[in-house]
Parts: C-alpha cells; sequence; structure tokens
C-alpha cells in the first residue's frame, strides 16, 4: 500500500497510462498499479466527502455561506457520497443570503429600499453613497460626496430621488436616474447622522451632533424646524406613516415623538439602559421599535410610551431596527454580526440571518416583505430571502405558525394547507401563491382533506369543529364534539372518516355529516386515518402505540398492528391493497401485511419522530417525513433507503405523492408547504447553490477539510 499513488503523482501515471496504452505498450503491472490506486483515491475522497456532508448538516445554520460552499467542494471535489447531498440540501434551505452588493472599499453604514423595489441605495465611510439593481445586485450609479463619511440614505417616496447625510454638516438630495446633485440642505452646525425622507414627500428630516433634529421643505431647502430637545448626540430618525410625528433616538438613552406641524416634543420614550441610535415606526402608526447599546430592542406603544415588548438575544450592541411592512415582524442589526427577526406578537425568532463579517448597522425590508436588505462594517450591503428555496421546486409560505398539513386536489393544480395560525388555504402548485379563499376558523386547523371529485374541502380543529367548504369557501356542513386530528375521504368520495381525541373513528355521510358508523377500540386518541385505495378497509393511527385495520362496511376491526415503541402519526396503503406502512414517534416506520398484521420490516434512518408517510402511486416507493427535518424515500421491495429528497428547516408533518409520483408534497413547523421532484436534479442544485455564495474557500478551510489546496 505505501507504494501506491495519490494526488498529482496519480493524475500524472494515469495521463502516461493513457499515452502508453495509445502506443500499444501499457503492462499489466502499471495498469494495476493506477488502478489500485484510483481505487484507493476514490474511497478516500468517498470518506472526505461524507465527512464534510455531516459536518455541514451540523453547522449550517450558525456557517450558511460556508456550509455551500463546502457542500460544493464535497461533489464537485470528492464524491456524491448521501451526506454530501443531504448536506446540499440543508445548506441550501437554512442559507438566506440572495446577492451580495459589491463596489465600496469602507464600512456600510446605511441601506435603503425604493418604494418600487427596483433599487437600492447605500451609503459607505469610503466617502459615497450608491444605487443598485436589486434584482442582480449590479451597480449603477455612485454618488460621490466630496470624500466625505456618508452616514445614511433614504429615497424619495417616488423613487426619483435619494438624500444622503454625512459627515460635512449638510444633508445632498441627487437625482437617481442621473446621479447628479439637485441642491444641499444647510444649516446645520455639526455633522450629520441619519436622514429621513417623509412618507408625503414634502420634508427631510435630519439628525446631528449638535443635538439638534432638522427639518426641510425638499423641493426648495428652506428649514422649516429645529427641534431641540435632547441632551446627547442625535441619531435615528423615522416619520410616522402619515406624516404627522417624527421620532429621533439619542445617546441620552431617549426616544422623542415630535409633532412635526407644530415642533412640539408629544411623547418621551424612557427605559433603555445605554444609547439608543435605532428608531422604526410600524406601518399602522401604532408602534415604534428601538435599537440600543443595552443590547435590547424594544417595541412601544407610539402615543402613550408604554412598553410593549423587550427583546433579548442579541449578543453585542443593537442598531437599527425595522418592521416588516405588514408589522407582524422586527428586524434587529447587531454589532453581533447577526440580524435576529422576531414575531412582534410573542418575540418568536422567525430567522436569523448570518454572513456578515462584522457590525451589522442597518437592515431594511423590501416593500413587498419578501426579502430584508443590510448595511456592514465588512464594506458589503447584502439582499437575504425571507424564505429561502432550498430543494424543492414550489415553496408555499403565507401562515404565520407551523403548517400540519398540505394535501393535492384531485387535479393536482392546486394544494390545501392547514396551519396553527387558525386557517386552511388553498394555493397553486406551480406558483405557490393563493389560489382559493381562506378558511378561517381561529384556532389550530389540524388536518385538510381533499375530495376526489369537485372542489370541496373537510378541515378539522383543536376545539372539536369538523366542517366541509365547497370551492368558494362556503360551508356544506359543519359538526362539533371531540377534538379532531385527522380526516379523510373516502376514494368514491361518499364518506369521510375521522380520527378523534376520544379515541374513536367515526365514519359520515360526506353529503350532511350524518354518521354512518363508529369505530371504537383504540385506547387512546386518534390521529389520522387512511381510507384503502378500493375504499373496503380503513387504516387508523392512535397515541396507543398502534394502527388498527377496519373493513369500512361493515365496521369490522379485521387486525392491530401493534410494535412501534411510541405514538404512531401516519398510515399509507399500498396500492394493491396487501401492504400498510406506518411512521411513529420512535423514530421508524414499519411495514406490515395487511390481511395478517405481521410486521415484514422496519425502515430506520430518520433521527428523529416520523410523522408522516405516502406510498407512491406505482408502489416502487415509501415516502417518510420526519422531526429530522428530512423528507426520505425508501424502496418498497428492499425497504432500504433510497436517498434525501428534502430538507425543510424544521419538523416535516405531512407527505403526499402526486397522482403522477413524479412530486412530493409536505408540510412543516417551519410554516411551508413545499413540493419536491420524487427524482432531485443535483446538477440544478449545486447551480443554485454557485449563485448564493460570493467567495471561496480559504486555504485553512480547505486545510482543515482534507481538501487539497488548488482544486484544479
Amino acid at each position: 500500500m505505501d507504494y501506491l499513488l495519490t494526488g498529482e503523482r496519480l493524475a500524472v501515471a494515469q495521463r502516461w497510462l493513457v499515452a502508453l496504452e495509445e502506443a500499444g505498450q501499457v503492462s499489466a503491472t502499471a495498469q494495476a498499479l493506477v488502478d489500485a490506486s484510483q481505487r484507493r483515491d476514490l474511497a478516500f475522497l468517498s470518506r472526505v466527502s461524507d465527512s464534510i456532508g455531516r459536518q455541514v448538516i451540523a453547522s449550517a445554520e450558525i456557517e450558511p455561506e460556508r456550509a455551500l460552499l463546502l457542500s460544493l467542494a464535497a461533489l464537485g471535489e470528492c464524491a456524491p457520497t448521501p451526506a454530501a447531498r443531504r448536506g446540499l440540501m440543508t445548506a441550501l434551505a437554512v442559507g438566506h443570503l440572495h446577492t451580495q452588493l459589491d463596489g465600496h472599499s469602507d464600512t456600510v453604514r446605511d441601506i435603503a429600499w425604493s418604494v418600487d423595489e427596483k433599487l437600492l441605495a447605500t451609503a459607505s465611510r469610503d466617502g459615497t453613497a450608491r444605487v443598485y439593481d436589486a434584482r442582480s445586485g449590479r451597480q449603477l450609479r455612485v454618488l460621490p460626496c466630496d470624500g466625505v463619511m456618508v452616514e445614511s440614505v433614504c429615497f424619495s417616496p417616488d423613487a426619483t430621488q435619494v438624500a444622503t447625510a454625512g459627515r460635512d454638516h449638510v444633508v445632498r438630495v441627487w437625482d437617481v436616474a442621473s446621479g447628479e446633485p439637485v441642491r444641499r440642505l444647510t444649516g446645520a452646525g455639526d455633522i450629520g447622522r441619519r436622514v429621513a425622507w417623509s412618507p408625503d414627500g414634502l420634508r427631510i428630516a435630519a439628525t446631528f451632533r449638535d443635538e439638534v433634529v432638522r427639518v426641510w421643505e425638499a423641493d426648495t431647502g428652506r428649514i422649516t424646524h429645529e427641534l431641540r430637545g435632547h441632551t446627547g448626540d442625535v441619531w435615528g430618525v423615522v416619520w410616522a406613516p402619515d406624516s404627522t410625528r417624527l421620532a429621533t433616538a439619542s445617546h441620552d438613552r431617549t426616544v422623542i415623538v415630535w409633532d412635526a406641524v407644530t415642533g412640539s416634543a408629544t411623547t418621551t420614550l424612557t427605559g433603555h439602559t445605554e444609547f439608543v441610535e435605532g428608531v422604526a415606526w410600524s406601518s399602522d402608526g401604532e408602534s415604534l421599535a428601538t435599537g440600543s447599546g443595552d443590547h435590547t430592542a424594544r417595541v412601544w406603544d407610539a402615543r402613550t410610551g408604554t412598553l410593549r415588548l423587550l427583546l433579548r438575544g442579541h449578543s453585542d450592541y443593537v442598531w437599527n431596527p425595522a418592521f416588516s411592512p405588514d408589522g407582524r415582524m422586527l428586524a434587529t442589526p447587531s454589532s453581533d454580526r447577526t440580524v435576529r427577526i422576531v414575531s412582534t406578537e410573542d418575540a418568536k425568532v422567525v430567522a436569523v440571518l448570518r454572513g456578515h463579517t462584522d457590525t451589522v448597522w442597518s437592515v431594511v425590508w423590501s416593500p413587498s416583505g419578501t426579502q430584508l436588505a443590510t448595511a456592514s462594517t465588512d464594506g458589503t450591503g447584502r439582499v437575504w430571502d425571507l424564505k429561502p428555496q432550498g430543494a424543492e421546486c414550489v415553496l408555499v409560505h403565507g401562515h404565520d405558525a407551523p403548517v400540519n398539513q398540505a394535501v393535492w386536489s384531485s387535479d393536482g393544480a392546486r394544494l390545501a394547507t392547514a396551519s396553527d395560525d387558525g386557517t386552511a388555504r388553498v394555493w397553486s402548485v406551480d406558483s405557490g401563491v393563493p389560489a382559493g379563499p381562506v378558511t378561517s376558523v381561529g384556532v389550530r386547523v389540524w388536518s385538510v382533506a381533499w375530495s376526489p371529485h369537485g372542489g370541496r374541502l373537510a378541515l378539522s380543529t383543536a376545539d372539536g369543529l369538523f366542517r366541509v367548504v365547497d370551492d368558494a369557501g362556503d360551508t356544506v356542513f359543519e359538526l362539533r364534539g371531540e377534538p379532531v386530528e385527522g380526516c379523510a375521504w373516502s376514494p368514491d368520495a361518499r364518506r369521510i372518516a375521522t380520527g378523534g381525541h376520544d379515541g374513536s373513528v367515526r365514519i359520515v355521510s360526506a353529503v350532511d355529516g350524518t354518521e354512518l358508523r363508529k369505530l371504537t377500540g383504540h385506547q387512546d386518541w386518534v390521529g389520522r386515518v387512511a381510507w384503502s385505495p378500493s375504499g373496503r378497509m380503513l387504516a387508523s393511527c392512535s397515541d396507543d402505540r398502534t394502527c388498527r385495520l377496519w373493513g369500512t362496511t361493515d365496521g369490522t376491526q379485521l387486525t392491530v398492528l401493534r410494535g412501534h415503541g411510541n405514538y404512531v402519526e401516519d398510515a399509507t396503503w399500498s396500492p394493491d391493497e396487501m401492504r400498510v406502512a406506518t411512521a411513529s414517534g420512535d423514530w421508524t416506520a414499519a411495514v406490515w401485511d395487511a390481511a395478517t398484521g405481521r410486521r415484514l420490516d422496519v425502515l430506520k434512518g430518520h433521527e428523529g419522530r416520523v410523522r408522516a408517510i405516502a406510498w407512491s402511486p406505482d408502489g416502487r416507493h415509501i415516502a417518510t417525513g420526519s422531526d429530522d427535518r428530512t423528507v426520505r424515500l425508501w424502496s418498497a421491495l428492499t425497504f432500504e433507503e433510497v436517498g434525501v429528497i428534502g430538507v425543510h428547516r424544521d419538523k416535516v408533518t405531512s407527505v403526499a405523492w402526486s397522482g403522477d409520483g413524479t412530486r412530493l408534497l409536505t408540510a412543516s413547523t417551519d410554516g411551508t408547504a413545499r413540493v419536491w421532484p420524487a427524482e432531485p436534479d443535483y446538477d440544478r442544485l449545486e447551480a443554485r447553490a454557485r449563485g448564493r455564495v460570493f467567495r471561496t474557500l480559504d486555504a485553512e478551510e480547505r486545510r482543515q477539510h482534507l481538501l487539497p489546496p488548488d482544486p484544479a
């Protein structure tokens, strides 16, 4: 083994062997040496690829861009192992970075988005402001500010002009189309901090180190107000949505709300224990958010100054926060190099943006609320997707809470989702956009089922409501009783089966909800239920750790599938009705003989609770979804794992095949539903990943992971 070749020596030997073959002079000994060397080299590369894949899976959320780079190296330079492919899917799912704005040579202090979502503007301490195409990140204009550090930038409401504030005591106004200066707003006695254009377009306000807030007429440059009241350096400034009020933040640890007409202070927010530089107004004008050197962000009642929410989580200074356009989320940038996005209702973390290598000063939402842009000391601006696309071909997002189930319509053109946010929704499969009525019930919607014929939907809730609605969202009938976790239409669309917390399975008329049969025998809650393809049998899943099979004609219990070590979460029938597969909280799935109830095999490999299972229409594969965030395929013949075909950002709660067996639909507690190709196109995924990285692995990173110094 010591004589086997590696690296460049092996490459040279391979070229030499080819030359000998062409000349007809190759020897068996030389061929054997090269073959053996190549086998060892491939085995080593497979081990490296597998190791990198496992490290990526474990670290992707903390270092998303590095995870993408390592996944690409493992697949492109080593070997396409299952772990490396799963690593790539994981890195795509958790990596929010979309575009990087390059060009600045120093700290980028501020960033602004035009109202039409087409442009981004940045302010930098390199003495310039710049305008970029928001979609591509291409630089369009450089606005030179005589070499003076630029601290802030904002667009006019019509996006035809931008204003900048910097260290030269003036506010400059520029024409966006030409990049030419329009006017200079003067009168300040010290360096500028932040600038804000009023939503009505009539005024521009800016803050200064001399503790004065100045307001100018935007078209004439005439000063209308000098607001005095702060006792420290004034930084943040933001207009109320109706332009009647102005809020400013200061190193005196307060925020003052001013009447924009009279110039008088109306409210003062106190409570931060360190400087306050950032302040943001919610779109409804009711709330203000602040960021402080005390490592917290806070949300306040804008009229009374009452504290509504105290947000901890950052490990360093918090700078300039930003409300999402709908006010439901708050993004906070920090010197800890991250941006945290939280719900303004309950402070739950929605996402954390990681990738900047230094302080993040500013964050701004796109007007649609689907993206964010950031400015950092690392010299870049960055654009991030709130819901990044992973390996899926369609991403459906719009729910405000976990999605418990997603199902296909009978024609495969739409899908329906049930969510903890109290709604069931209908979406287009092609685009992932809303494509039907929203059914709101106010409490958790456990399950949703689409009629095999027509457009009727059945849904069940945590408070015992079971309802059937038509294609317009109007109620056909509803029942009330014990909470129902699972419901399913019979193949002939004449009956609906439900599983309830009273431990029973009910079969009701799909016309008016009349109870046709009640099946009892389970000793705990019943969850999901599944009809056999012919409708002659029914499988029910229970927290009593069993799945039971029933004859639907007379309600006879046919057999009990017993053997799981935890809750049975879901069940699916083989197309020929000879087998049933179950998913369980014991981290496994199992396949059973439907006639005898005998367990045929156990599918092991998931690293968490298996919540969902579905048999492919052609009978060849079984799909599973788990708390380990993965969607996996298994051979229905050998019961071996075929591979991971999708990775969510959180637990997978349901899985369903398309009618043609080419796609899988899943739901997740990450608040999304997704459609995945049953056979992933790994070349396409690698191409997608390369578009979301903006550097290469350095020499030390390559060395740490046993990659050659020069990938060439």
